[in-house]
């Protein structure tokens, strides 16, 4: 069992929830606020060296613009009344680019890969919709997929090695994949997977997807390939995971680990389960208690280039610094080698070539289904640690 110490905490609003934690490398680590501001923090001290007010709501996501941590200064965040991307190396006012829908709708979700944008809406009306900029001209998107989903767009994700493949997560209990090549929405839409309001998805392997309900369950899907589309194979369904993985929520996903929490009736433990080809090191996990007093942690970063320090972030308003002693985690910079491009929706791609993992299945799962039809509307209750 590994063991930890406090290196460094840091208070950036005691009213303030601090939401979300990304990396740019050259910079510091940037931390965004539920009262519109992101704070850069020094990567040794934990100490903001810099705030940019990005507005005067609750930044709903935050991600690096083309997922450039290493060299990146831009990163975008999604907020009640537009995106708005930002650049470090601007003093003052560092907005560059503000963008906007026609419904005025709240954006709740983002993700950027291969010189992409795409945002995802609130319900407005009976369609929520996601929007996909080209990075190098923000006037008006290039692509608009206003009629898959039917409830807030939680999630979206790129496919890291191809860039033809879109993926996002509704609270209407739809995980779609989108075949970018195709010109029609309907025929964009290459894959329905029904499961439950999403928290979060995303890519676990080039054709393994995995999801994540806002009533703790979590499945793991596999990618159809065009010949398959009109039936689902076997997912890995591991249900609801607070009894299992002695948590009250997830807190996400992560390459090489999953984060958990308790509440404050269970003293607050933030949990790191070791993740790897599906499987799950429950008994190699690090226990924090009380990581962030009574207040749910909301984001986590280990970083690949030093695996023995970990960030958590919280609705105290505080991001920690951890020292992780006899660290037994892998972190590796993505679930997998995403430098080589690939057709991943290729009938006749070689599986091995593609790293996909092998493994025998045997935790309880779902039978094959037809394929949802991609108008019918699901309700589900939310889970509370969320503000949207």
């Amino acid at each position: 069992m590994s063991s930890y110490s406090l290196l460094h905490s840091n208070s950036l609003g005691r009213t303030d929830w601090c939401l979300e934690l990304q990396p740019l490398y050259r910079h510091g680590l940037l931390s965004s606020l539920s009262n519109g501001d992101v704070n850069l923090l020094d990567w040794n001290t934990g100490n903001c060296i810099r705030t940019v007010k990005a507005g005067n709501t609750s930044i709903n996501r935050m991600r690096v613009l083309d997922s450039d941590y290493d060299n990146g200064s831009v990163f975008s965040v999604a907020m009640n009344d537009a995106v708005k991307v930002l650049d470090l190396r601007v003093q003052g006012n560092s907005i560059v680019a503000e963008l906007n829908n026609e419904k005025k709708t709240p954006f709740l979700s983002l993700d950027s890969r291969h010189g992409m944008l795409a945002c995802g809406t609130e319900l407005s009306g009976v369609d929520a919709e996601i929007h996909i900029y080209d990075i190098r001209n923000f006037d008006k998107p290039v692509r608009m997929l206003v009629d898959s989903h039917h409830d807030d767009v939680t999630d979206i994700k790129f496919h890291p090695s191809d860039p033809n493949v879109l993926l996002s997560g509704s609270t209407d209990g739809y995980t779609n994949v989108y075949d970018l090549t195709q010109v029609e929405e309907e025929d964009a839409l290459h894959q329905v997977i029904n499961y439950e309001s999403v928290h979060s998805c995303g890519w676990l392997s080039p054709k393994r997807i995995y999801t994540l309900s806002h009533m703790e369950t979590f499945a793991i899907h596999e990618l159809n390939n065009k010949s398959d589309e009109l039936t689902e194979p076997k997912p890995l369904d591991f249900g609801d995971i607070r009894g299992t993985w002695d948590c009250d929520y997830v807190v996400d996903v992560y390459p090489g680990y999953i984060a958990v929490g308790k509440s404050e009736e269970n003293n607050g433990n933030l949990k790191i389960i070791p993740f790897h080809n599906e499987l799950l090191n429950i008994n190699d996990s690090i226990s924090i208690p009380n990581a962030h007093g009574d207040e749910v942690v909301r984001d986590v970063f280990i970083s690949p280039k030093s695996q023995n320090i970990m960030y958590s972030c919280g609705e105290d308003g505080s991001v920690k610094t951890w020292k992780i002693e006899n660290n037994s985690l892998q972190v590796p910079p993505g679930f997998w080698d995403y430098s080589t491009q690939i057709n991943v929706l290729d009938d006749n791609i070689d599986e091995q070539n593609i790293e996909q993992s092998t493994r025998n299945i045997s935790e309880p799962s779902i039978e094959k289904e037809k394929k949802k039809s991609k108008h019918k509307k699901s309700k589900h209750s939310k889970r509370r640690y969320k503000p949207y």
